[in-house]
């Protein structure tokens, strides 16, 4: 009898051991599940705090390296990175543009940019223009002042044609320039093999300024769209 009451006692014992473990389970776990809530939300807050101090993200006043006084993108490394985060790079080319230093520009040459996303660009002479998409740009300046915009496109031949007949209405080009200019292409192409080839269209002079584009290729690189613009005088 008091062997059988023994086991009892052990099996009592062995069940009060096993309730105890899982009570610390059950509060182990708690534990983590709370500890990894608390870290969640302040990986969270850090991320939401570092991101809201980030340059892409303030809407501070842009200041006067950043454009100039008529509203045009300055093109200083802070004038880019501001228009770059605004996602519009804004040029006046009429006959009271900027001085080329106010744009953080030289008198005369060619500054080439290429931008880490692309943006929308927007030239302003009587009217303004604009052309989505723009990863990269060439800014001619000539006696102290912008010259010309030329905004180049990759593709193939039949996508950058296609995308010359888009911009017609916007750049003033006719349905007789586009004629004129894809027939100028195809016997560009058949007087060299269909290897290398250039044709423009325009330049039109239109909303205050002188637009055009030229198609071309040749043996070593493929095809390429240059959209032009001038100021009118």
């Amino acid at each position: 009898m008091s062997h059988t009451l023994l086991e009892r006692e052990q099996l009592i014992a062995a069940a009060d051991q096993a309730r105890e473990r899982k009570r610390r389970r059950r509060i182990i776990s708690r534990v983590i599940g709370i500890v990894g809530s608390v870290g969640l939300i302040a990986v969270a807050v850090f991320c939401t705090l570092g991101f809201a101090n980030s340059w892409w993200v303030e809407k501070t006043p842009a200041s006067s390296d950043q454009h100039a006084r008529d509203g045009s993108s300055v093109l200083t490394q802070a004038g880019i990175d501001y228009f770059t985060k605004q996602g519009v790079l804004r040029v006046t080319m009429g006959a009271e543009r900027p001085r080329a230093a106010e744009l953080g520009l030289p008198a005369s040459g060619t500054k080439h940019v290429d931008l880490l996303v692309p943006v929308k660009v927007t030239v302003t002479g009587t009217g303004t223009v604009g052309v989505d998409i723009v990863g990269s740009l060439d800014v001619v300046t000539s006696h102290g002042r912008i010259s010309a915009i030329e905004l180049p496109f990759d593709g193939g031949y039949h996508s950058l044609i296609q995308q010359v007949q888009e911009l017609a209405p916007r750049m003033g080009w006719s349905a007789a320039d586009i004629d004129r200019f894809t027939t100028r292409l195809q016997a560009s192409r058949a007087a060299h093999d269909f290897g290398a080839y250039s044709a423009t269209i325009g330049p039109v002079l239109h909303d205050g300024m002188r637009l055009s584009a030229t198609l071309s290729a040749d043996a070593t690189s493929g095809p390429t769209l240059v959209v032009t613009f001038q100021p009118r005088d």
